[in-house]
């Protein structure tokens, strides 16, 4: 019985098992940006850098808050009081041994330090910039799961057109034969049908190992299982969206490019660095105080003393640190404005660059249409030539290689237009890949 047990056991956990790894991934393209975003480890890198920042300004704020804390001793000991430079004759030279104990609650503030102040203020510029360049790895992720979202989209249509070949193909040698056994066709233009067969058999084949390619670079992509199934609900078609013009395509990328408001926020916590380092010469204040009870032991002769007061510190010779540190501070924010200026040619190359490439992408698409609708004519005024004895099958066989040529093509031309729109949002900071980020994914 305890045997029968375990067997059934057994064959549930491989049942659920079973289930799990045919469960289908149901997912379009905007859960595919966000799920990669979720799951890759370079955005979860990147929120560890933000965290890191975060506790680097609340460190660099704890120096201006109140520090409060708590010490205590008890004693035994002895005192000589030659070492004290005492020698009176008739004393003892020794004097104890005694217990001295105390107690205190010790508080101190900064009131006035100007370089603590713009220290934190360049803390919290450092938070922004890494905020920003993680913004800018998300949305990088988020680009590279569209492409493989695509380009599988762009294998499973090749793998249709395939299919669709190879059946135009069969029934081309099929009809060869027939024509043969009537007399109207020779043994040559069979074995040519039967050679182009094999070729699209081939091509068949290709296409299923591309689209198989394709789901694993899409998978690892978005950062699940390799064994999951995927089924994309999303499907290639004809984009008519306008483009925005270039001039105001660059204004876009001035405003919204991660990288560059990440290299302004740079800029800014330079700034004050810079501004500390030569806060630096100038005097700081701050109070501090005590109260705590003194005496022999914590019951014996126990009285509470306090002190209070108000102290200055003012630099004057420190061997040149300061200065040597303020040169490092200056030399640093230059560092970041020459990024700055490099960082934005990048993005007015990178803008216009893929302004082109879509525009390139539109009249393809719109030539590759047309070149298809006319290979579909010619194959079927070929077909209708060769099926009324007008024509051989080389005819057919070059109308059919057209056909098949102008599917791929236009199958291309569509997915290379849609990566071309994912380029150019990129190159504008636009891509959204979840409700919460700035970015549009919508080509505005």
């Amino acid at each position: 019985m305890p045997n029968r047990f375990i067997l059934i056991f057994m064959a549930l956990l491989l049942w659920n098992h079973t289930v799990s790894a045919n469960e289908i991934l149901n997912i379009n393209l905007s859960q595919a940006m966000q799920m990669a975003v979720e799951n890759h480890s370079q955005s979860q890198i990147a929120q560890a850098m933000i965290d890191e920042s975060l506790a680097n300004q609340q460190l660099q704020r704890s120096s201006l808050l109140p520090n409060l804390s708590l010490s205590a001793y008890q004693l035994r000991q002895n005192v000589n009081l030659r070492a004290q430079g005492f020698s009176l004759p008739g004393f003892p030279v020794l004097i104890g041994p005694f217990n001295s104990f105390a107690s205190s609650v010790e508080l101190s503030q900064k009131i006035f330090d100007l370089s603590l102040w713009n220290d934190l203020k360049a803390s919290q510029w450092f938070t922004k910039q890494t905020e920003l360049k993680a913004e800018a790895t998300f949305q990088q992720i988020a680009a590279n799961a569209a492409f493989a979202y695509i380009n599988l989209l762009r294998a499973k249509e090749e793998l249709k057109t395939a299919q669709a070949n190879l059946h135009l193909a069969q029934e081309l040698e099929q009809l060869t034969r027939d024509q043969k056994r009537q007399g109207i066709s020779t043994g040559v233009d069979v074995v040519r049908a039967q050679t182009q067969t094999t070729q699209y058999q081939y091509n068949l084949r290709a296409s299923q190992s591309l689209v198989d390619d394709s789901q694993t670079k899409l998978k690892r992509a978005l950062g699940i299982a390799l064994e999951t199934n995927l089924n994309l609900t999303d499907t290639l078609s004809v984009t008519t969206i306008p483009i925005p013009g270039l001039e105001r395509a660059i204004n876009d990328a001035e405003v919204s490019r991660p990288e560059i408001l990440a290299n302004e926020a740079l800029i800014s916590a330079r700034a004050s660095s810079l501004q500390a380092r030569k806060d630096a010469y100038l005097p700081s204040i701050g109070v501090q105080g005590a109260i705590g009870p003194s005496g022999v032991t914590p019951v014996i002769n126990d009285y509470h003393v306090y002190s209070i007061g108000v102290y200055l510190s003012m630099p004057l010779w420190n061997g040149g640190a300061t200065q040597a540190e303020e040169n490092i501070a200056f030399s640093q924010l230059h560092q970041a404005k020459l990024q700055l200026v490099d960082t934005k040619a990048q993005v007015d190359e990178d803008v216009r660059v893929s302004f082109n490439a879509l525009q390139t992408t539109i009249d393809e698409v719109h030539h590759a249409q047309k070149n298809l609708e006319l290979a579909t004519t010619l194959m079927n005024q070929a077909s209708d030539r060769y099926k009324n004895g007008v024509a051989d099958n080389l005819e057919v066989v070059d109308a059919q290689t057209t056909l098949a040529q102008a599917r791929t093509q236009f199958n291309n031309a569509i997915a290379s237009q849609h990566i071309a729109w994912i380029n150019f949002d990129l190159a504008r900071g636009k891509i959204k890949y979840s409700d919460n980020n700035k970015g549009i994914i919508k080509h505005e």
